[in-house]
């Protein structure tokens, strides 16, 4: 019979695996018949960053979990409002970019689930290392999505 550690070490690598899938069909936008603004990004991965940031605290604090408080979903704040077959590309990629956010931010709900400690046991190590890795996958997406650099230039002198 599975343990307790065993079957959250089990699930929550699951979960973890469905965010990286989504979080690569996040990085698939970066290609160039999607547009996007510097603010989309900044809004698009400051809340994985904040969202990853408050799932890891339900594992830290003590009693009970309160899984409610995690949203269930993502739209950016200012919403287009123009019919989906007349998209432009930046409105194409704000659309698909909520679907797939708002899949990250369910699958993350259900990785917070497993911060009950009646039905999970894991060490502060394991819980490190999942957020460690969430963290991770979300700087290596978001790098795609940063403009390159054109030029080289020295650091001053000191």
């Amino acid at each position: 019979m599975e343990s307790r550690n065993q079957k959250f070490r089990r699930i929550g690598a699951n979960r973890l695996t469905r965010i990286y899938q989504v979080m690569n069909l996040i990085a698939n936008l970066s290609a160039p018949q999607y547009v996007y603004t510097t603010e989309d990004i900044s809004e698009l991965f400051g809340t994985y960053q904040k969202l990853g940031v408050a799932s890891q605290k339900y594992f830290q604090e003590t009693g009970p979990t309160r899984y409610n408080e995690m949203p269930t979903g993502f739209t950016f704040k200012n919403q287009s409002t123009t019919d989906p077959e007349s998209q432009t590309a930046h409105e194409r990629f704000r659309r698909l970019a909520e679907k797939r956010m708002s899949r990250v931010v369910h699958d993350l709900r259900l990785l917070t689930n497993l911060s009950d400690r009646s039905n999970y046991t894991y060490t502060p190590e394991e819980v490190t290392e999942l957020f460690v890795a969430y963290q991770a996958k979300g700087q290596a997406v978001a790098a795609l999505f940063a403009p390159l650099e054109t030029e080289f230039q020295f650091k001053p002198k000191d």
